[in-house]
């Protein structure tokens, strides 16, 4: 599970890298994303910054540098509460098989 916090992750999790699963289609409407198992045809839903860290994952990304670069891009917001998002996101992305953690 991940925890609330980017410091209750072990460094092995926060240097872990992800990238999109290259079988998943993609469909844009907007800044609306939707993701689709071609598999299950299960779809997925990304608002605009979910859709923003999803192309961020076209290449290998750790989620420490995920993090870093949401931060960099939104400095007002709380740091505890980008890095719960981010690491949410990209949890429930891999939990769906939407993105893959590289060896």
């Amino acid at each position: 599970m991940i925890c609330s916090q980017q410091n209750d992750l072990s460094t092995s999790e926060m240097n872990s890298s992800y990238t999109q699963n290259p079988n998943i289609a993609e469909r844009c409407i907007d800044d609306t994303v939707f993701l689709v198992d071609p598999d299950t045809d299960i779809v997925f839903y990304l608002d605009s910054l979910g859709a923003g860290i999803w192309h961020m994952l076209q290449k290998p990304v750790s989620l420490r540098d995920a993090t870093t670069i949401v931060q960099q891009a939104f400095p007002d917001m709380q740091a505890e509460n980008i890095s719960r998002d981010v690491a949410r996101l990209i949890n429930e992305l891999s939990k769906r098989n939407l993105v893959l953690k590289d060896a």
